[in-house]
C-alpha cells in the first residue's frame, strides 16, 4: 500500500507530489494522459502565464462563499515566484501577469518533471482511474485497464472539463460524488462569445481596442478594457474573455444577454459630437462614408454606419441630419451585440463550476466529505479571471494538499 496517490498529473498534482516528497512521504502520480502536465503547455498561448503579482479573492468566484484569502495567504505570488526559482525558473514581468524568462510553458513543466523524478515520485500513465473506494485503512482505486491500486490517502488533481483532447471529461466530479459530495453545475469560461449580430462576420480577424459592457437581463455584469478581436460567430480578445464567465453562466440559466462596446471611452458623448461636427465643418465636401476615417479602423466604419442606421452614405455631410449624428453617437459609444453563449470547453481556459467548494477545508484540502480524501485545482468551484489566477489556484491548493498528506498526525 502506497502512503499517497494522486489521481491527476496536472499543475496542482505535480505541485503536491513535490511538496510532499520532499516531506518523506512516498508518492505515486496516475496520469490517463501518455505524460504528466500536458496542460499546463497550452496556458497563456504556449508561454505559461504563471501567477500574477497582485492577487486577491477579488479575481476568485465560486457559487459559494468560501474563504478563499487562507489559501492565498499560504501560497500567494511570493510564495509561488520563489518555489519556482528555486526549480531554476526565472521570473518575467509583464504589467502584473508573470511568466518564465525563457517565455516557454515547457521549461516550467521540464523543472516540475524533473523535480519529481529527482525526488522519487513514482508516476504511472495511460492509466484512467474511474473509481474509489474506501478501505479499512484508507482507499482503493480502480482503473478503466482493470488494475487496483491502494493508498492510506488519495489526492484528487483531475481537473475540469475543459482541453478534453487532454483528458479533461469530468470523470473527477462523477468519482467524488459518488463518496457524498455535491456537483455545482460547470461551464466554459475564459472562452470566446457567440454572437448573432451580422457586424461580427464583416469585421471578422479586426481588432479594436473598447471599454466592454456586458448586461444580463439588462443589468450590467461586468465591465472590463482592451483588445477585442472579431471573428466569424462572436467576439474574442483578453477583455470578452474576462466577462465570459458571466455570459457563460447567463446561458446556463437561459438568461438574455448584451454587450456593449464604447468605441471612444475617454470622450464623453457631447465630447464626441462636438468632435463629429468639427469634421463635418472642416471637411462638408466628404462623403458620409469618409466622416470616420482616422478615427475607426475602415473595416468597423461601414457597420457602425449601419448599426446607426444611416442611410445613403454617399450624401455630403453637410447633408447629415442632426438626428442622424446623435443615433452615430449612440453607437461610437454603445455597439450592441446579442450574445448566444459562449463556445464550448473545447475552446475555454478553464472550467467555473465543480465540487462544492463548502465541502472542502480550506486550511488542509481535505474532504469533508470521505476521511484522507484531499481535493486539488480545478475540479473544485473556485475559478479565476484570465492573468495567472488560474494556476495560481493550481499551485497553492496543490501546495496545501501536499503538505497535509505528510503531516505526522495524518499518515497511516
Amino acid at each position: 500500500m502506497r502512503d499517497v496517490i494522486i489521481v491527476g498529473g496536472g499543475a496542482s498534482g505535480l505541485v503536491a507530489a513535490i511538496v510532499a516528497a520532499r516531506k518523506g512521504t512516498q508518492v505515486c502520480i496516475i496520469e490517463r494522459s501518455n505524460r504528466v502536465g500536458k496542460k499546463i503547455l497550452v496556458t497563456g498561448n504556449g508561454r505559461c502565464n504563471m501567477t500574477n503579482t497582485q492577487i486577491t479573492p477579488k479575481q476568485y468566484h465560486s457559487y459559494d462563499s468560501v474563504d478563499i484569502k487562507s489559501v492565498l495567504e499560504r501560497f500567494g505570488y511570493e510564495e509561488t515566484k520563489n518555489f519556482f526559482m528555486e526549480l531554476g525558473i526565472m521570473p518575467l514581468i509583464e504589467g502584473k501577469k508573470v511568466y518564465p524568462l525563457s517565455e516557454q510553458a515547457t521549461s516550467v513543466l521540464d523543472v516540475l518533471r524533473m523535480e519529481i523524478e529527482r525526488l522519487g515520485v513514482e508516476v504511472i500513465t495511460d492509466t484512467k482511474i474511474t473509481e474509489i473506494k474506501p478501505k479499512k485503512e484508507g482507499w482503493q482505486l480502480f482503473s478503466e485497464e482493470g488494475q487496483t491500486f491502494e493508498a492510506h490517502k488519495v489526492i484528487m488533481a483531475t481537473g475540469g472539463m475543459t482541453n478534453t483532447s487532454l483528458g479533461c471529461d469530468g470523470l473527477g466530479y462523477e468519482i467524488l460524488k459518488k463518496l457524498g459530495h455535491t456537483l455545482k453545475t460547470p461551464f466554459p469560461i475564459l472562452v470566446h462569445l457567440l454572437s448573432s449580430s451580422p457586424y461580427c462576420k464583416m469585421m471578422k480577424g479586426t481588432k479594436v481596442k473598447a471599454n466592454v459592457k456586458i448586461f444580463v437581463e439588462g443589468k450590467l455584469g461586468r465591465e472590463e478594457y482592451g483588445e477585442v478581436l472579431f471573428t466569424e460567430d462572436g467576439l474574442s480578445g483578453p477583455p470578452i474573455f474576462q466577462i465570459s464567465r458571466v455570459a457563460s453562466l447567463a446561458a446556463l440559466n437561459k438568461q438574455d444577454t448584451e454587450l456593449t462596446l464604447d468605441l471612444f471611452p475617454n470622450l464623453s458623448e457631447d465630447e464626441m459630437i462636438s468632435l463629429l461636427y468639427e469634421r463635418i465643418t472642416a471637411h462638408p465636401e466628404r462623403t458620409i462614408e469618409q466622416l470616420l476615417i482616422g478615427m475607426l479602423h475602415k473595416r468597423v466604419i461601414m457597420p457602425v454606419l449601419k448599426a446607426a442606421h444611416i442611410e445613403s452614405i454617399h450624401r455630403l455631410l453637410e447633408q447629415l441630419e442632426y438626428d442622424e449624428v446623435m443615433r452615430l453617437v449612440q453607437v461610437l459609444k454603445a455597439f450592441n451585440f446579442s450574445i448566444q453563449g459562449t463556445r464550448g470547453y473545447k475552446f475555454a481556459q478553464v472550467t467555473a463550476g465543480g465540487i462544492r467548494a463548502t465541502e472542502i477545508d480550506f486550511q488542509t484540502m481535505a474532504s469533508l466529505k470521505a476521511k484522507n480524501l484531499y481535493i486539488t485545482g480545478e475540479v473544485m468551484d473556485v475559478d479565476g479571471d484570465c492573468g495567472g489566477y488560474n494556476l495560481q489556484w493550481a499551485w497553492a491548493t496543490g501546495f496545501i494538499a501536499g503538505e497535509s498528506v505528510s503531516r505526522n498526525e495524518d499518515n497511516k
